[in-house]
């Protein structure tokens, strides 16, 4: 197989890289504020931004700042996102998280070190930062270190680019200051909880937690704050790393027509949204795509949209854990 030869060559590269920053040949920074890294080994939607999204509600009582490389801009460097930002000048995940948390400074650049020092010069009062996707961004060293891995595809039964889709080998988790096993079943039992505990601790420190996350996606809603009749015929749009999961539960509650599945972050053009509308039927999105949608149409179209907020629901432990290490109870 073509792919295994260079699948060699990415893991030598990777694994000298952290050899490296392990060493101390290449430095790493920790800021001064309390700071929180989220992020994964795998390449593709291990749900990061709900945890983000997560972690900003549950340390609602702090002053965070947020920073995101800002995944898909047309833009590059460092920027604060503000409420009239663009997907297309801060990305789409950002832009979506900002709208749900208006209290939270939000700031995206690729250099999350410099971004990190930018941030602090316009806002001196943040007290807690939160670092979106930065596992392999080893320049910063995040006081406590998240790594997220998907219940259907853990880390553990893959393998580096491009023979599998890890972005770094398995032995990455060492970094880790917890893990969590997102997209969890609402009912996992006890006894499997320890089955994948053993499983993930394989590659872990020791004594490293590992917690268990179920991602719900709530009844879509429209700007209206209307919901959809149970069984309504609907057509469904969006552009994620994995589009499946998306159409199989909303095909569970609701008559699906049509999926339009585009690739991760893809903005649709207008002529497309304009032929989805054509049909006739309420459109079910996701928030970071209606984010991207709602330049395109007129305010008078918003409420044929309709939205999912996805709930991440996870043991009272791990909030006690966050704010444990953040040294209070």
């Amino acid at each position: 197989m073509i792919t295994y030869p260079l699948h060699l060559v990415y893991k030598g590269i990777t694994s000298f890289r952290n050899y490296l920053f392990d060493k101390g040949i290449l430095d790493e920074y920790q800021p001064e504020i309390f700071s929180i890294g989220v992020g994964n080994l795998r390449v593709g939607g291990t749900g990061k931004t709900p945890m983000v999204n997560y972690l900003c509600n549950l340390l609602h009582d702090r002053k965070i700042g947020v920073i995101s490389r800002g995944y898909g801009r047309k833009t590059t460097g460092f920027i604060p996102v503000t409420a009239n930002s663009s997907a297309e000048r801060v990305g789409d995940e950002p832009c979506m998280l900002a709208g749900n948390n208006p209290e939270v400074k939000f700031f995206v650049s690729e250099d999350r070190v410099k971004g990190y020092r930018m941030a602090q010069q316009l806002n001196p009062g943040i007290n807690t930062y939160i670092f979106d996707d930065v596992f392999q961004h080893r320049y910063l060293h995040p006081h406590l270190r998240i790594l997220l891995t998907e219940y259907g595809q853990p880390f553990y039964e893959d393998h580096v680019l491009p023979y599998g889709r890890l972005r770094e080998t398995r032995s990455g988790a060492k970094r880790a200051d917890c893990v969590v096993l997102t997209k969890c079943p609402d009912n996992l039992s006890r006894s499997e909880q320890e089955v994948l505990f053993h499983a993930i601790s394989r590659y872990t420190r020791a004594g490293t937690p590992v917690f268990f996350a179920a991602y719900t996606p709530a009844p879509p809603v429209n700007s209206e704050g209307e919901n959809l009749v149970r069984g309504s015929e609907v057509v469904l749009l969006s552009a994620l790393a994995s589009n499946e999961p998306f159409y199989r539960h909303q095909n569970q509650s609701f008559d699906v027509r049509t999926h339009f599945a585009f690739r991760d972050h893809y903005a649709v053009p207008p002529e497309k949204i304009r032929e989805i509308l054509s049909l006739g039927l309420p459109v079910i999105t996701t928030g970071k795509d209606w984010v991207k949608i709602r330049t395109k149409i007129s305010p008078a179209e918003y409420s044929r949209f309709y939205i999912p907020e996805i709930i991440v629901k996870i043991d009272n432990s791990f909030s006690n854990y966050i704010r444990t290490r953040m040294g209070f109870v």
